[in-house]
């Protein structure tokens, strides 16, 4: 008989596993194919990858793991669950808790697979990735000075918090109680040479200038840990995620690339209901970096009923890139380039240099290894050199949004630079900046594309963009010069935004935008006196040709003074009377 140290308190999960994320209707089959793990609480990656690979060498359609609790040994050094080029399978993992147990290394990994289905299960780390600490002492020194004392959190890796070279630390406050920052990038980053307090082992002090925040006893000192991905699938069709708990995670939750049409139903991001071991803390977040992250999709992903709660950065991406052109190529209609990926029958759309204004489209007659060929050059060759390119079939367009929470992140709730999507039936609350942005990140990120043919419908915005200065809690942007015709025939229609404190709505760079139904509920009764909102009103509209006027704009309580209820700016075009009526008081 072998002796396995493995803690209670994973072990006891075992008999709470329904309790700890969204589980799936009583679907398991009873007679499915099931792996039972050798040893108790191990599950060997290799043996049960292993094994459903030659279920699926026999034809069988559906497997499942054993209900229960497992420490997971890797596959391999590419995930811990690594699997590919499965074809029509469902894997049955409802009512099992996985703990991963090498740091860095992806949980899963779905490769080059067709019509693969799961359910389940709860993932997480025991070591989370990130930095965490509880302010212990706070001491006013005069003006917005502050020193801070703070203890770390047993149980997290605090290399990501103290550098040990400089001796400085790096975070941001939290307030548990409300799950919202107290301190964002840019603003009351904490950085300084720390000093540790003698006689109190973990415990450090650190001298703090904040102009915006006053940190608090019992706020948490939090710092992002490393960018890897939790997930991730590529180059698959038809995957389905179904009720996937995840927890503590380090770096992105998922991430998916060069795949058509990937459905997340009833996925959840959130902190670990436990501390880690030998920890008594609880994590005041739940990931260092996006939710889902989908880059250069061809079919952009499905969310339904999703829930993210406490992450350190947005919680849906998806979108495409924008690369350079170094030149004309050698043949009529080509040119090259440094990186891009490209085929046959793809259209490609060009973009000018620092305007970012579209040029036109062409189609991609042939490739080789840094050429492209198009049936024709919507530019001269000799500007080539100072053009971009995307990819029209690579931005994640058919996308869905459906009936998902976010709560408390810091980033955004939904950013999407993809077309012929809709965004219905959320609610984004307790996100600190954007909750919908729709648009292209060209100047910064690279990220690909202006929208086109996206529908807005019935959503709710609440206590969101309460760190933003320069943004909306729903916005249509462009980049560089913001372009009129860059997003096209965006329709935004019961649509609630309560509780923001900075500018509500902005719409610019786009043409054949629909207008109905939006309320704006208790708009600016928070006073951020040492940075106002860009712009100082409810509601912005920038460069855009309305399409149609539907439904009534209401303010609803009046703003404070100074805060205009509509700003009208650049070249504004379909409206009657000015924009007489467009935004009232109710």
């Amino acid at each position: 008989m072998v002796c396995l140290d493995i803690p209670v308190r994973v072990l006891l999960l075992s008999a709470t596993a329904l309790a700890l994320g969204p589980q799936p209707p009583e679907l398991r089959p009873n007679d499915v194919e099931t792996f039972k793990p050798g040893q108790v609480g191990i599950l060997n990656g290799t043996q049960f990858v292993q094994w459903i690979e030659a279920q699926h060498h026999k034809g069988v359609k559906a497997v499942a793991l054993m209900e229960g609790s497992y420490h997971v040994i890797p596959s391999g050094d590419t995930a811990h669950l690594f699997l590919e080029k499965l074809d029509a399978m469902t894997i049955w993992m409802d009512s099992v808790n996985l703990t991963m147990t090498k740091v860095g290394l992806p949980a899963f990994t779905i490769y080059g697979c067709n019509e693969v289905q799961t359910y389940g299960p709860t993932v997480w780390w025991d070591t989370p990735g990130f930095s965490q600490a509880t302010i212990t002492d706070v001491t006013s020194i005069g003006r917005q000075d502050f020193d801070v004392q703070f203890h770390l959190d047993d149980g997290y890796d605090p290399s990501f918090l103290l550098n040990s070279s400089t001796g400085e630390v790096h975070g941001k406050y939290t307030n548990p109680k409300t799950g919202r920052l107290e301190a964002g990038p840019g603003w009351s980053i904490v950085n300084g040479a720390t000093k540790p307090v003698e006689g109190h082992g973990n415990t450090y002090t650190v001298r703090h200038s904040n102009s915006y925040f006053t940190p608090q006893v019992g706020h948490k000192l939090l710092a992002r840990g490393s960018f890897i991905f939790c997930n991730k699938i590529e180059k698959s069709n038809n995957t389905v995620v179904n009720d996937y708990a995840l927890l503590n995670c380090a770096g992105f939750g998922w991430v998916s690339t060069g795949n058509r049409k990937t459905m997340f139903n009833s996925f959840s991001l959130k902190p670990a209901p436990f501390p880690p071991p030998n920890g008594t803390e609880l994590p005041a977040r739940s990931s260092s970096a996006d939710g889902i992250h989908s880059a250069n999709d061809y079919i952009g992903p499905i969310f339904d009923s999703c829930y993210f709660a406490a992450l350190d950065d947005d919680c849906i991406a998806v979108h495409g890139s924008l690369s350079p052109i170094t030149g004309p190529g050698a043949t009529d209609n080509s040119f090259t380039i440094p990186k891009g990926d490209a085929g046959v029958g793809d259209t490609l759309r060009f973009y000018a240099n620092t305007t970012f204004e579209p040029l036109g489209t062409a189609i991609v007659t042939s490739t080789s290894q840094n050429s492209i060929i198009v049936d024709h050059l919507p530019v001269s060759p000799s500007a080539l050199p100072t053009t971009f390119w995307s990819n029209q079939n690579r931005v994640g367009s058919g996308f869905a949004v459906l009936n998902t929470h976010t709560t408390g992140n810091r980033g955004r709730g939904a950013i999407i630079k993809a077309s012929d999507g809709i965004i219905s039936g959320n609610l984004f609350e307790g996100v600190s900046y954007g909750a919908i942005t729709l648009g292209p990140e060209f100047s910064y990120w690279k990220e690909a594309d202006y929208v086109r043919n996206v529908t807005i419908r019935n959503n709710t915005v609440r206590d969101c963009n309460y760190l933003s200065k320069a943004a909306a809690a729903v916005m249509v942007h462009g980049d560089g010069g913001n372009p009129t015709n860059g997003n096209s025939n965006i329709t935004i229609d019961g649509l609630v935004i309560d509780g923001v404190s900075a500018s509500n709505l902005y719409i610019g760079a786009s043409e054949g935008v629909v207008l109905g139904d939006v309320t704006f509920l208790n708009a600016f009764k928070e006073n951020y006196t040492l940075w106002e909102s860009w712009p100082g009103s409810v509601a912005t509209f920038e460069n855009v040709s309305f399409g149609g006027i539907r439904g009534v704009r209401k303010v609803v309580g009046g703003v404070r003074k100074g805060i205009d209820l509509l700003n009208i700016t650049g070249k504004v075009e379909g409206l009657s009377d000015g924009g007489e009526g467009l935004v009232t008081a109710a």
